[in-house]
């Protein structure tokens, strides 16, 4: 790929453009090859020419540190934009190809809380990681939310009371559902 070619590319499939022409791992080495021109010079200068934000250059431009395996899941479409960004955060590449076997085909969103786990638990395996991101998601679907609308004095009142006996304004809620609950089951 030369130079002219590069900037074809790049036009082609940036600034707006959903579809991408190209495959990722093409526009990553176009992105590379110009960002290390004497014309940009720069992942900022580049991202400037093109009326891209500079996050979005840099984003392609990690691609091109990940190693063959990664590189064979983004050609295949199971490692997207956003996840290979999230897994470019990890720097042993062993650990790296291990998490993106684990998260190929997965969305950015679990992408990221599985790679942010596998850092803060460093020595869980990458299906560990997977496994436990996966229950906390099933714990969270379980719960529901209520919006109660409160005057501002009884508002006021509530969060008093439950300060004054060491609670969260939810915790507190919590507890009030519950035991009028409670109450009003053994009514019936």
């Amino acid at each position: 790929m030369d130079k002219s070619e590069a900037k074809k590319i790049l036009s082609a499939n940036l600034k707006g453009k959903k579809k991408k022409q190209s495959s990722l791992l093409t526009i990553a080495k176009a992105v590379r090859l110009l960002a290390n021109d004497n014309e940009y010079g720069s992942t900022s200068k580049l991202a400037e020419s093109f009326g891209v934000k500079r996050p979005t250059i840099e984003s392609f431009d990690k691609m091109n540190t990940h190693p063959q395996e990664i590189k064979s899941l983004i050609q295949k479409g199971k490692i997207r934009i956003d996840a290979s960004t999230k897994l470019s955060s990890i720097p042993d590449l062993k650990k790296r190809v291990d998490l993106a076997r684990a998260v190929a085909g997965l969305s950015a969103e679990d992408t990221r809380h599985i790679v942010n786990y596998s850092k803060k638990h460093p020595k869980l395996s990458s299906e560990e990681c997977k496994k436990a991101i996966a229950d906390i998601k099933a714990t969270k679907k379980q719960i529901k939310s209520v919006k109660i609308p409160l005057k501002y004095a009884d508002y006021d009142a509530f969060l008093a009371a439950s300060e004054k006996i060491g609670l969260k304004l939810e915790e507190a809620g919590k507890q009030a559902i519950s035991e009028w609950l409670l109450k009003h089951s053994k009514n019936e």
